[in-house]
């Protein structure tokens, strides 16, 4: 009869720990829970980068609007023909349509489906360092001045190295979307060029 008592505290003990490990897998449910909806959150912002055409002194171009989500830089990059061997005949193709369709479209209005034409070629010049949200109307100082009117590409890059100095390629990567970096290419006419076409 003295054997009674102790299974049924040897219950109660297995009861109380089921109690609390249940209600400590409720709390990392929970925590887990509240880590995802983080990650989602920072997912969701995605970057982003606008690049209209426009005319320029060949020194500097604007991007018009580029959201970081955590910071980095707007950067130009030259726009290397898709295909290679027809590079040279390419350009001057692009060019001469780019051309005459300046001249009757208006300036902000896309003039070709560029995208297809161009991939990103040798970095050109880059923004100082932005803070992470939206910047309009960002101006990029170019390494080398312009010779002719072009189609250039402004990339989305990030702060890898958080020292908001650019290096790339060494650090700084582009930011991605689709596993594809951020981008948008413009038609860069020079002023000079623009002159002689109107007078």
């Amino acid at each position: 009869m003295a054997m009674m008592p102790r299974p049924r505290t040897v219950g109660v003990a297995v009861v109380a720990a089921l109690v609390l490990l249940s209600g400590a897998s409720i709390a990392f449910a929970a925590t887990d829970a509240g880590t995802a909806s983080q990650d989602n959150e920072t997912e969701n912002e995605t970057a982003t980068v606008t690049f209209e055409n426009q005319t320029s002194n060949g020194t500097a171009v604007a991007v018009n609007n580029t959201t970081l989500p955590e910071g980095g830089f707007a950067v130009i990059h030259a726009a290397a023909p898709v295909g290679g061997d027809n590079a040279t005949d390419e350009n001057a193709t692009a060019d001469e349509n780019a051309t005459d369709e300046n001249a009757t479209a208006d300036e902000n209005e896309t003039v070709t489906n560029m995208s297809e034409e161009y991939e990103p070629g040798d970095v050109l010049g880059n923004s100082t360092y932005l803070e992470s949200g939206d910047h309009e109307n960002v101006t990029v100082e170019l390494n080398e001045s312009l010779e002719e009117s072009q189609v250039l590409i402004a990339m989305a890059h990030q702060d890898t190295d958080d020292n908001q100095t650019y290096d790339f390629p060494e650090a700084d990567d582009p930011y991605l979307t689709d596993e594809e970096p951020v981008t948008d290419d413009a038609m860069i006419t020079l002023e000079d060029e623009q002159n002689e076409t109107t007078g």
